[in-house]
């Protein structure tokens, strides 16, 4: 068994997880075990890779949506141009104003690599950027309370964000991001209405697995209060 396999197995088992994470790594060249011509939506590659156990090797012209090339960072959009989305399509702020205020003091996104790979950590043959974990409310608050086991700064959250925008938001933080799988999103990609999404840098998410035989939100035993 690989590391991967192992980071993998073991956190899935440790939380009852009903989907094996899956991870992405940026690179300036594809993975050759990947499928670079299907034209997919992020939120839609998430589904498909924990689904199918495939490799997807997103690059500009097969990214069809413009806010997964935004987030991904293979083409950044002007703030005016992502806030006029968010107004004009997703109607999720009054006015423009409101929202250019609001994304402008989101994390930006950056030119990370030509290709960002998806694909099931375990498959994985070097170490990614990011891991992403599908939880319900009770293993999203166990994987991150792991993560902070041995100390962690409180972390901001940012409301009305893409199921895309936790790879920016992650990275730009160097911290966990919790994603609540916004409402357009989850009606595309049919998404249970009881899965969120828990998005960590690699170094975050090896810690989180390495706490999960000493923490009390892992498999440590707990003791009772004294009253």
């Amino acid at each position: 068994m690989s590391k991967f396999e192992g980071l993998s197995d073991s956190i899935t088992k440790s939380l009852a997880l009903e989907w094996e994470p899956i991870a992405l790594k940026f690179s300036d060249k594809p993975d050759g075990r990947g499928d670079s011509s299907s034209k997919l939506r992020v939120c839609e590659a998430f589904d498909s890779v924990r689904r199918e156990n495939e490799i997807i090797n997103f690059s500009k012209p097969n990214c069809v949506c413009p806010g997964g090339r935004h987030y991904l960072g293979l083409e950044i959009l002007p703030v005016e141009t992502v806030a006029a989305v968010w107004t004009k399509a997703h109607k999720a702020y009054e006015s423009m104003g409101s929202a250019i205020i609001s994304v402008n003091q989101q994390p930006q996104p950056i030119k990370r690599g030509d290709y960002a790979i998806l694909g099931p950590l375990k498959l994985f043959e070097a170490e990614p950027d990011l891991v992403i974990v599908f939880a319900n409310a009770q293993q999203a608050d166990r994987a991150l309370a792991l993560a902070s086991f041995r100390g962690a700064e409180p972390f901001a959250f940012y409301p009305i964000s893409n199921a895309c925008s936790c790879i920016t938001y992650a990275l730009a933080k160097g911290q966990p991001e919790i994603n609540f799988l916004a409402v357009h999103a989850r009606r595309m990609a049919k998404w249970s209405p009881n899965e969120l999404v828990v998005a960590m840098p690699f170094h975050d998410f090896e810690a989180t697995v390495s706490n999960i035989p000493s923490s009390g939100y892992g498999t440590a035993q707990m003791e009772k209060p004294k009253l």
